[in-house]
């Protein structure tokens, strides 16, 4: 019931997540904000191929999320890694982390 509910679409600038089934919220993260991504799978779902990417932002409205359920999250955390890359590199943005 929640995938019916709830969308993620990556765009080279952002990413839009859209929840609700009769009333609809929208948010983006724009990818030259994100601080972190990370992904983890289960033994179930790593048996069938799916796992959560959890990202951290600087987003004040969404500093954390979690994309539940993706089919071969491998295959997305690269794709974001690399359009968050590739995102910084078009705004001429480095990111410097705090120790």
């Amino acid at each position: 019931f929640l995938s019916v509910s709830l969308y993620y679409r990556v765009t080279n600038e952002r990413i839009h997540i859209s929840e609700g089934l009769f009333g609809k919220t929208h948010h983006n993260i724009e990818l030259v904000r994100i601080q972190d991504i990370d992904y983890s799978q289960s033994f179930g779902d790593r048996l069938l191929n799916l796992g959560d990417i959890k990202i951290r932002s600087h987003d004040l409205n969404l500093p954390s999320f979690s994309l539940s359920n993706i089919k071969e999250p491998k295959v997305v955390f690269d794709m974001l890694r690399r359009a968050v890359r590739e995102a910084r590199k078009e705004q001429k943005m480095t990111f410097q982390e705090e120790m």
